[in-house]
């Protein structure tokens, strides 16, 4: 990882519906200090209630994060998540990660990757798959790109099996990542 990231990052997770708040929960649980943040006031109580930290904005939720995980539906959520009013992007200190695990059109990816790394942070495009209870349980299977296992000092294969607290070998694809 960058040298701005500490061994124990804090973490926002932007968006707690059924996979985001499993997320953020599993990670909680793995002693990470994690601010949720979502549309809705209800979900964010919700984490708030089960120990989390709430953020009324994506903004306010990166402002002390090292690592900002998006977990939203699509393209246009993540651009507003990023760069729309109280987005990510004013907040996010230079170094910083942004996860979208949002599927998207590789070319879209790129351009956000583009405009946020053009700041100084970095973006990893991560789609998700495990459903709710493999949130809720630390058991997501990220498709990891090339930045990365940059990011990463290197480790890991392109499938990984993505835990809170440690990254680890999953099954091989049973079919080829998306191309970037």
């Amino acid at each position: 990882m960058p040298e701005s990231i500490p061994a124990k990052p804090r973490v926002a997770v932007i968006g707690l519906g059924s996979m985001g708040f499993g997320m953020a929960i599993s990670l909680r649980r793995a002693g990470f200090d994690v601010t949720g943040c979502d549309v809705t006031a209800e979900a964010v109580a919700r984490f708030v209630a089960d120990g989390g930290s709430g953020a009324p904005t994506p903004a306010d939720a990166a402002r002390a994060a090292d690592i900002v995980v998006s977990v939203v539906v699509n393209a246009a959520q993540t651009e507003t998540i990023l760069f729309g009013q109280d987005g990510v992007a004013e907040t996010l200190a230079d170094g910083a990660v942004f996860v979208s695990s949002a599927t998207m059109d590789p070319d879209v990816a790129r351009r956000l990757a583009k405009k946020l790394e053009a700041g100084g942070r970095h973006y990893l495009d991560a789609p998700i798959s495990g459903g709710a209870q493999r949130a809720a349980q630390g058991e997501l299977t990220i498709l990891a790109s090339g930045k990365c296992r940059r990011l990463c000092q290197g480790k890991g294969p392109r499938w990984m099996r993505w835990r809170p607290n440690s990254m680890s070998s999953a099954m091989p694809p049973a079919r080829g990542p998306r191309s970037r």
